[in-house]
């Protein structure tokens, strides 16, 4: 059946966009549960009744935060479950098309770990694990992979007004995670295939952080995806995570100590930039967007066996995805691959080098230029 549902749609401005009225479509309502057709999207505090509504439109109600009555807090939650479900959709039915075969289904639990003090205002793509760094797990995820999103932590700004960022709010939040769900079951960084499903690999590594936000970009529709809730972020730090700035390996930090979103940026960047490229030489988007799918299908079918250390290492170098791009331009007849190549170049991003030594070798390059210079 088709359910009217109101959501926020991306558009650029410095909030969560504008309200706009869709129709979603829900195999089954329950009272804090939507079910879509490969996707359960459920609010684990339960109590809002959404089986006894006409439609799913809520009112967003500011996010819903703790200074706002108990009905306009189940209002906001309410609108948080259909949200969530809109853009969930919308990112998997486009990784799908660009794939060409569906991905496994996806569950979405909304309110985690909301026990904490303060509590967590994220997201986290989770599978079952022995044991988790952070943020223990109450009963084992999905096998096949599940979204947490937390209750929401904090009050940032939309429409000029104080609201409550509820990561369910927001469509960033959401489609990046949504991107761990296409890594895992393409590129599989972590080789979680070659574990039991029961004892799995959490821990995120650049490419998939990187991976992860470049594909949020593509279906939001903009470089700087996480321009509401970091707004008051600088355009060129970091932490912005913007796609379109002119980083770099000599930023490369790498090992454990470093932030993997902040490593994994480099790589989004640069394939913001390819993609840009392949735009202005009269090419569609697609064209470029299916390489990089393609290219992560690639990487999680080019070697087998246990995931031991240096199997994995090899599974983190950029470059190698960068091959994995390549050898599906050469297969699929697209005639990027020189455009590719070229753009990634210029960024320190080259084929049959680890990430360390690209970052040294930019280094030197950089250093040279320089000399020269003077």
């Amino acid at each position: 059946m088709r359910v009217a549902a109101t959501v926020w749609i991306p558009d650029r401005s410095p909030g969560p966009g504008r309200l706009a009225d869709v129709e979603l479509e829900v195999l089954a309502v329950g009272d804090a549960r939507l079910e879509l057709p490969a996707l359960v999207v459920e609010d684990v505090r339960g109590g809002l009744g959404l089986d006894r509504r006409d439609d799913l439109r809520a009112d967003p109600s500011g996010g819903g935060g703790p200074f706002e009555a108990p009905a306009a807090r189940r209002e906001a939650r309410a609108f948080g479950i259909a949200n969530a479900a809109f853009h969930l959709r919308r990112a998997v039915a486009r990784f799908e098309h660009l794939l060409g075969r569906p991905l496994p289904p996806l569950v979405c639990r909304i309110g985690m770990h909301g026990e904490r003090r303060p509590p967590w205002g994220g997201g986290h793509y989770r599978l079952p694990a022995p044991s988790y760094r952070t943020l223990p797990e109450d009963s084992p995820p999905s096998p096949d992979g599940e979204i947490h999103i937390g209750p929401g932590a904090r009050y940032g700004r939309a429409g000029g007004r104080r609201y409550f960022l509820a990561p369910s709010h927001n469509a960033a939040i959401l489609v990046h995670e949504a991107g761990h769900h296409l890594t895992r079951h393409t590129a599989d960084f972590r080789m979680n295939r070659s574990r039991p499903r029961a004892a799995q690999a959490n821990r995120k590594v650049p490419l998939d952080e990187g991976t992860a936000d470049f594909v949020a970009a593509i279906v939001l529709g903009t470089p700087d995806i996480y321009g509401w809730h970091r707004g008051a972020t600088p355009d060129g730090a970091p932490d912005r995570r913007r796609l379109d700035l002119p980083r770099t390996m000599a930023e490369w930090r790498g090992g454990r100590v470093a932030d993997p979103h902040v490593d994994g940026g480099i790589w989004a960047s640069a394939l913001w930039a390819a993609r840009e490229a392949t735009l202005a030489a009269g090419a569609p988007a697609e064209a470029f967007d299916r390489l990089v799918v393609a290219g992560l299908d690639r990487l999680g079918t080019v070697e087998a066996g246990p995931p031991d250390e240096a199997r994995l290492s090899r599974r983190r170098h950029l470059g190698r995805f960068l091959e994995a791009i390549l050898a599906a331009d050469r297969d699929g007849g697209t005639g990027l691959g020189p455009l590719i190549e070229d753009v990634l170049a210029e960024r320190g991003i080259r084929r049959g080098l680890d990430n360390d030594t690209m970052r040294d070798v930019f280094l030197d390059g950089e250093v040279a230029v320089g000399e020269a210079a003077q």
